[in-house]
């Protein structure tokens, strides 16, 4: 298959992807009906259920798997380690223990400040893995892993005791934030997320040319004119930015920033600027689809998506640590 014919699939499935989560989103509506709404011939109440619920539900899921797939490129890309992931690197995991944080402790005024912890948290966690993982020759898939698994049971305890000892009315917001899910989606939220999702993606596009050739060793992306310090900084800040952005406002969802961009090199090749967009497009529909599955797998009970993809990761994580050296 070509590369446009690869390109064309990927859009179909996106588009695929939106169109059965606006249809199949939930027994409320039927496909049907929701098809109605789309087209605009259905009820006021069925055109609210889709419109109203589905649809930011919808966005705010593509929002999010888009950030965290380009975050894990990024990552794994400036870290040159296949196993990067903002899950697995306890990234995720340092993000939700800011925003639990502060969602527990701030007053409901500066509520909004909770996806700013969440970034600040995610990259502070970042720094502290990547300095754990630096041995005397340098970092390796072994030390990353193990810092990862560190950076997670630290900031997991710090969720345990923020749980335990926030306000009852802070509590299930808390718990939210630590489940990954999208149940709790708004108009709003999706507008809060765009600047963390757009922001970040911009750096990383504008850096896209110096991060692939960072992947090939400081030395000679400086020589071809990289300036190796400054650019780290900023692709770290973007990942960070993604995955605080993506945690604060769906939660800790694992293994979609590992397994998208491995699956779209397999597909696309290794060039990252061919690769981000592709990795963007594919992350949010994997997410999006995670989703509905979520909802309609045990329907009428809601699974949170972050177990559906931890079933999906896994056996690709477990794959890939096989072949890691």
């Amino acid at each position: 298959m070509t590369t446009l014919g690869r390109d064309a699939a990927l859009v179909a499935g996106l588009l695929a992807s939106v169109l059965c989560g606006l249809a199949l989103g939930g027994p409320a509506v039927g496909p049907a009906d929701a098809l109605s709404a789309l087209a605009g011939h259905a009820t006021p109440e069925v055109r609210t259920i889709v419109f109203a619920l589905r649809l930011p539900r919808l966005l705010l899921a593509l929002g999010v798997g888009a950030a965290l797939a380009l975050a894990g490129a990024a990552l794994q890309t400036l870290l040159s380690n296949p196993l990067a992931d903002p899950f697995l690197l306890g990234v995720s995991g340092g993000g939700a223990a800011a925003a639990t944080l502060a969602y527990a402790l701030l007053p409901a005024a500066l509520l909004g400040a909770v996806p700013l912890a969440a970034v600040l948290g995610a990259a502070g966690t970042t720094a502290a893995v990547w300095w754990m993982a630096r041995g005397p020759l340098g970092s390796s898939s072994t030390r990353l892993i193990l810092a990862g698994i560190a950076a997670n049971a630290f900031t997991s305890a710090i969720i345990l005791a923020v749980v335990a000892t926030a306000p009852p009315v802070r509590l299930p917001g808390a718990l939210a934030i630590t489940m990954g899910s999208f149940a709790a989606a708004t108009p709003t939220a999706v507008v809060w997320l765009a600047p963390y999702l757009l922001v970040p993606t911009a750096v990383l596009a504008w850096h896209a040319r110096d991060l692939g050739l960072l992947a090939l060793g400081e030395e000679s992306a400086a020589a071809l004119g990289v300036e190796p310090g400054p650019v780290r900084q900023r692709i770290f800040l973007a990942a960070a930015a993604l995955s605080g952005g993506a945690v604060a406002f769906a939660g800790v969802i694992g293994f979609v920033g590992l397994a998208t961009p491995h699956l779209c090199r397999l597909v696309w090749g290794n060039d990252v600027r061919r690769l981000l967009p592709r990795v963007a497009a594919a992350g949010a529909a994997l997410t999006a689809l995670g989703d509905l599955v979520a909802r309609r797998a045990l329907s009428p009970v809601e699974l949170p998506v972050g177990v559906i993809t931890a079933l999906l990761g896994v056996p690709f994580f477990v794959a890939l640590l096989r072949r890691a050296p």
